[in-house]
């Protein structure tokens, strides 16, 4: 069976946007790129020789992006969430996202592409999974209280401190 690969519309940002991802996040390479031909820019409205698709990996993920135009938008139904394993992780990918584009609450945000991420800790799903119902209200509390999440404040909340 083949991998199942996440395609991203953008009306004419694919490349602006795959370059910005992978400069972010390890692991990561645009691996592909094809263009507007005669035929597809005639019925898609877009410039021949633009950029159609753009392949890359996020941290080994693979993704495609296209200049689809303006028909469709991003929503928050649908976010990328990536796991950090230190607070410095956390706080460079959430000022880099945010730089041009939104915070939002509980380790979410959306880019300037206008594409929604979650920056959390790594063993955040861990933590829920394992809490006691207490532990697990305390830190949800917290973190409902938080836009960037803050690893240690969540681990405080956790142990009730």
């Amino acid at each position: 069976m083949r991998k199942i690969i996440t395609n991203l519309w953008f009306d004419t940002q694919a490349e602006e946007a795959a370059r910005f991802y992978t400069s972010l996040l390890e692991d990561s390479a645009i691996t592909g790129m094809t263009r507007y031909d005669a035929a597809g820019a005639a019925v898609s409205g877009r410039s021949e020789g633009s950029v159609q698709t753009v392949a890359f990996t996020l941290m080994g993920q693979e993704y495609i992006a296209i200049n689809g135009g303006p028909v469709f938008q991003f929503t928050p139904a649908v976010s990328l969430m990536v796991g950090c394993d230190t607070q410095e992780e956390i706080d460079r990918l959430w000022e880099a996202f945010c730089r041009e584009g939104q915070e939002s609450q509980c380790g979410w945000l959306t880019d300037k592409f206008g594409l929604s991420w979650q920056i959390v800790p790594a063993r955040l799903e861990e933590w829920m999974r394992d809490a006691s119902p207490e532990q697990l209200l305390r830190m949800n509390t917290a973190m409902f209280g938080m836009k960037k999440l803050v690893i240690g404040e969540l681990l405080a909340a956790l142990r009730g401190e």
